[in-house]
């Protein structure tokens, strides 16, 4: 079955569900709960009851598979004993997420404002959407079941209503669909492909001993075949605070395109917001730069592509780099006043990369990434643009786009025999 095929399948299949799961709870409401309740406490008890007796069979026992076995239980029974309780935190916890969707999209709303940007009215319909629903949710102790369910049964049927609208929009022609298909890819929410980056490298280190000696060459590497790769994506992973949720940048034609928050002159909200910079530059000097500057781990995934994909992308990239205008970091400018200025002296990213990494930097004057936001225009959206022709195109339903996303994604499909992701290496 086709991928288009696929994912109007998907369409239709969600779009029922939703629209029937909806339908129930504003039907059935309160009533619902008990049965769920029961269901939820018997499915705890039972995978408990399982983790249990694991423990006692095992020889050497294990005492983490007690203590899973023992949180179980004590969550099946509070879930039952204090189930009022639990909905409660449940739907606080939702409507923090829903919240958050909604706040990234009202920031991604102001940049398409501010730059004249078509699709700027969806944003802000959805953004204040989701933000009224999150802050419904987050207030749930002070509104009862009933009012509660009401509003889930409403969300659920309008997102059924919206993946239905999509799956009609898909029988437009290909030049519309080409659009749309970004838009129904199946995704794991936010909160589960942000920490999908430091698992994995928390299983790589378990298996690799980290190089001593910095270098571009690949600590591991395995290849389906003897096929160079046309595209490499190079996701960035590190053990503490937010690089343990990732970075993402791609290499073309021997150039890497990186993207990111890079003038740090320009930060606010609490560094999340700021002038979106775009680097580029040679691989052989980026790849040990980010290994030694953050204590990197990267994991690269090569891309064979068609003779017309490889077009597709070299034209995205020309097309991004068409909407910039070179920026001197701090010590650019610096160097231009003396040239024996003291590298040491700066210390900003941005500086670090253009005397250790050989980078060229530049600042967007109009477009989407302009301005960086680290929940939408990031890394993951800018590289998500250039390599969307390749057929890898993960923009996520939830509207938020992770790196965690794109590891997930392309070491399933490096599995796979006859996919595109043709090789799979590991830097640190």
């Amino acid at each position: 079955m086709s991928t288009t095929h696929l994912n109007r399948l998907y369409l239709f299949l969600s779009s029922f569900a939703l629209i029937l799961v909806g339908s129930i709870i504003l039907k059935i409401n309160t009533s619902l709960l008990s049965i769920f309740t029961l269901l939820m406490m018997l499915a705890l008890l039972i995978d408990s009851l399982s983790h249990f007796s694991q423990f006692l069979l095992k020889r050497k026992l294990d005492l983490k598979v007690l203590k899973d076995s023992l949180i179980k239980i004590i969550l099946g029974l509070s879930f039952y004993f204090f189930s009022t309780i639990s909905y409660q935190f449940l739907f606080t916890v939702f409507g923090c997420y829903t919240l958050l969707k909604g706040f990234a999209k009202l920031v991604s709303y102001r940049t398409y404002y501010i730059n004249q940007l078509s699709g700027r009215f969806t944003l802000l319909v959805s953004g204040l959407f989701l933000s009224t629903t999150g802050i419904l949710l987050i207030f749930s102790p002070f509104l009862s079941l009933e009012q509660i369910l009401i509003a889930f049964g409403i969300y659920f049927i309008l997102s059924g209503c919206g993946n239905l609208y999509l799956l009609l929009m898909s029988y437009l022609p290909n030049s519309t669909i080409d659009r749309l298909k970004r838009k129904i890819k199946i995704t794991p929410p936010i909160f589960l492909e942000a920490f999908v980056p430091k698992r994995v490298l928390t299983e790589t280190n378990k298996i690799l001993k980290p190089s001593e000696v910095v270098s571009e060459k690949a600590v591991f590497s395995e290849r389906k075949s003897d096929i160079v790769p046309d595209l490499e994506i190079y996701i960035h992973v590190t053990e503490k605070s937010f690089g343990s949720i990732g970075h993402m940048d791609l290499c073309f034609d021997g150039e890497i395109i990186s993207y990111g928050n890079y003038d740090e002159d320009s930060y606010h909200l609490f560094d999340t917001m700021g002038d979106g910079v775009l680097l580029t530059t040679d691989k052989a000097s980026y790849i040990p730069f980010c290994i030694k500057h953050s204590q990197k781990t990267l994991f690269g995934f090569g891309i064979q592509l068609t003779p017309q994909e490889k077009q597709d992308v070299a034209n995205a990239i020309k097309n991004i780099k068409a909407q910039c205008y070179e920026w001197k970091s701090n010590y650019s400018l610096a160097l231009a006043q003396n040239p024996l200025v003291d590298q040491t002296m700066y210390q900003d990213y941005a500086s670090l990369a253009c005397y250790q990494a050989n980078s060229k930097l530049y600042k967007f004057n109009r477009g989407p990434f302009k301005s960086y936001f680290v929940l939408t225009t990031n890394c993951c959206l800018l590289s998500d643009s250039i390599i969307g022709p390749s057929g890898i195109d993960l923009l996520s339903m939830n509207g938020i786009l992770t790196p965690g996303t794109y590891l997930n994604f392309l070491r399933h499909e490096f599995k796979k025999p006859d996919s595109a992701v043709i090789s799979y290496d590991i830097y640190n």
